[in-house]
Order: structure tokens, then sequence, then C-alpha cells
């Protein structure tokens, strides 16, 4: 989620909510503990079956907490209405955490958290810093002697104003700590939300982009039926030798794109050219020489977030400057360039052409070893080398 927190506490125990009965105010820390933990729940997991655990969690401690926090009220107060009344909060609070456990099935995830936050803090603070305060103060002054109706006149005086401020005080703080938790979660969700969209959208446009590269691929193919394939396995064999390489995952999709389409512009070639079994005539071969060109001129305008269109013009630049169409030397050469020049060489050498046949992996291997430094990149080379002579890499069929 981008952020190293992995809890809130939204209600954080401090010393004003002690009620001066030790056994009811570790239960209290318990039961706050538990808020908490719901909080972070709510911002950093979002997945109900856990949501259910800690609601049953906390069902369970309410009852387990009320029975011994009435066992005391009761000794000293039996039957008196500020304990009957005190039953009967307690038993509205275990019906409220158990018809909210009933709503996650079919409630609105967003409406049960905002609720149930805000139902908690109000009955914290209230429960804690008024009503139980306000028991405890009671059961001390009849403990003392006094009866129960002194006691409660007793126990108004000693709380006073300061436990009404307190109380103002803590409800309208934890109330804005509990709106800012949901728009947190909220926030967390729709962000989540939306980069399920886009990686779906993007897959999306992944599939219909490499469908349009592949008709593309195609229609090159169904021009010139003796090299079918040809451009798939040079992409395949490009991708292997980037990713020995090293190279990051947008430039080994970019090779894969480019391979597919680095020999686009030979559709512009005429087809008893590239089909012809003979030797090319020295304008026929001045046509070959300018289906990069032709590539580079189609795909430029297309917008690939890769240098798609460069592949295409560059695939038969040579290191020395003796390659074609623009006589570039060394690192002018795109690497990309570089890795397609080689991979076709492998591809086209190990296969069948309707003026030769087929010379086999091994020759094309030792044709890219020669050309060490003079037509082809040391480090493509020897990346490719590895890959078919050390890995075991086999041409794609």
């Amino acid at each position: 989620m981008g952020s190293c927190l992995s809890a809130i506490d939204i209600f954080p125990w401090n010393d004003n909510f002690n009620i001066g009965i030790e056994i009811i105010d570790e239960q209290h820390k318990v039961l706050v503990k538990i808020l908490n933990q719901l909080a972070s729940h709510i911002a950093f997991q979002t997945d109900f079956p856990a949501l259910n655990n800690i609601l049953d969690e906390l069902v369970d401690y309410t009852v387990f907490h009320f029975q011994a926090e009435e066992s005391v009220w009761h000794q000293y107060l039996p039957q008196d209405r500020l304990e009957l009344e005190h039953k009967k909060s307690h038993d509205s609070f275990v019906e409220t955490i158990s018809q909210t456990k009933e709503q996650i099935a079919s409630g609105s995830e967003d409406n049960i958290i905002e609720g149930l936050l805000s139902f908690l803090t109000q009955w914290l603070a209230i429960h804690i810093l008024e009503n139980d305060r306000y028991m405890a103060a009671v059961l001390f002054f009849v403990k003392s002697g006094l009866s129960i109706e002194d006691a409660k006149t007793k126990g108004k005086e000693r709380l006073g104003g300061e436990t009404k401020v307190l109380v103002d005080l803590i409800l309208a703080l934890y109330e804005k700590l509990s709106v800012n938790t949901v728009n947190l979660m909220r926030e967390l969700k729709y962000r989540k939300e939306q980069e399920e969209l886009i990686k779906q959208y993007t897959s999306q446009l992944e599939i219909m982009f490499m469908r349009t590269v592949g008709l593309a691929t195609t229609l090159s193919e169904m021009r010139d039926p003796y090299t079918v394939g040809h451009e798939e396995r040079v992409a395949e064999i490009s991708v292997a030798i980037g990713t020995e390489m090293g190279l990051d995952s947008h430039c080994i999709e970019g090779l894969k794109v480019g391979g597919h389409l680095h020999d686009l512009g030979k559709m512009s070639i005429p087809l008893e050219i590239l089909g012809k079994p003979g030797k090319l005539s020295p304008i026929e071969f001045m046509l070959i020489k300018q289906h990069p060109k032709a590539g580079y001129d189609v795909l430029k305008d297309v917008g690939f977030p890769w240098p798609v269109a460069q592949i295409a013009l560059q695939h038969h630049e040579r290191i020395d400057g003796s390659g074609y169409p623009n006589g570039l030397i060394g690192d002018e050469i795109l690497l990309e360039a570089r890795i397609v020049a080689v991979a076709d060489v492998i591809e086209s050498m190990s296969s069948h052409r309707p003026y030769r046949p087929g010379r086999g992996l091994e020759a094309a291997l030792a044709e890219i070893e020669r050309g060490i430094d003079t037509a082809y990149d040391r480090d493509v080379v020897n990346c490719c080398l590895r890959l078919f002579r050390d890995k075991g890499f086999k041409l794609p069929v």
C-alpha cells in the first residue's frame, strides 16, 4: 500500500479512562485494544473473514467483561435502578455488535464500518468516562458507609462538570479520528480498485496490441510464405538475448515487438524479388536494402513506447559501418537494433530460403563469432553464444 504503517491506535489508552477498580480497568484496556485492532484492520486489511473474526472476539469479550463488571455493581447496588440501567446498556451493546455481524453478508462495507466505529467511539467514551466512573464513585462512597442515594449525590459532586467536559473532548477527538480512519480506508480501497481496473485495462490493451502486431506479421508472411515464422522466431531469440544481458522488462517488451515488426518494410518489395531462387542483381539488392527505411516510415508515427521504428530502420546496420541503410558505426546503432541484428542472422542462416538451403545453427553461431567488433556487437554476440552453447537454448520452431 505504499506505507510502512500496519496499525492505528484510534483510541489510545490513558489514565483518564481509569475508574479506580483494577479488574474493570484491565478489562477496559482489552476492549480498547480490540477497537484499535478493528480500526487497523479497516485501514490495512479489507477481507471480511478477518473482520468477522474480530467481531467474534468482540462479542465474546464483551459478554465476559459485562458479566464481571455486573457482578461488582450487583454486590453493592443490588436491584438499584442504576445497576439495572447499566445492565440494559450492556445488553444493548451485545445486541448491536451481533446485528453488525449479521449485516456483513449483505450490507455495504463502508456503511457497516463507519457505523461500527462511530458506535464504539461513543460507547467507550460515555461508558468508561461517564457511566463507569460514576458507578465507581458511587461504589466508593457506599463502601465508606453512605446510603446508596447519598453515595449517588456525592458521586455526582465528585465528578461534577469535569466529566462532561472530558467526555465532550474525547467524543469530538475520536469522532474526528473515526471519520479520518474511514476516509483512509475508503481511499485505500479506491486506490486498490483503480489499480485493479488499470491492470485489467492494461492487460486488454496488451492483448489487443499483440494481436495487431501479429496481424501485421501475418500480412507480411502472406506475401512471402518462405519466411513464415521468421519474425516471431527473431523476436523470441532477441528476447532471450536481452534477458541474458540483464535488460529491464520494458526493454525486453520492446525487443519482442521490434522483433515481430523488424521486417515489416519487406511488404514494399516486389514478390518476384523476395522469392527469387537465384542470386539477386545489383538493382534487386538495392531494392532489398530499402526495406528497413520502408518499415521505419510505416512505424515512426505509431507512437510506440519503445524504439520499434528505429529497430526496423537499423537492424541491418553493422558495427564497422558496412551495413545499411545509413552506414551507422558502433554505438550509433541502437542496442535493441544490435540485438535484433544478431537474432536475425541466427534465424535466417539456420532456416531454409528460396535462394539457399538452411545452413544450420552452428554455421550461424560461427558467423556471428567471426563478426565480433566488425559486423556485430561483442556483448550481444557473447550473450548469444552463451545461450546456445552453454545454457542449451534451442532455436524456436
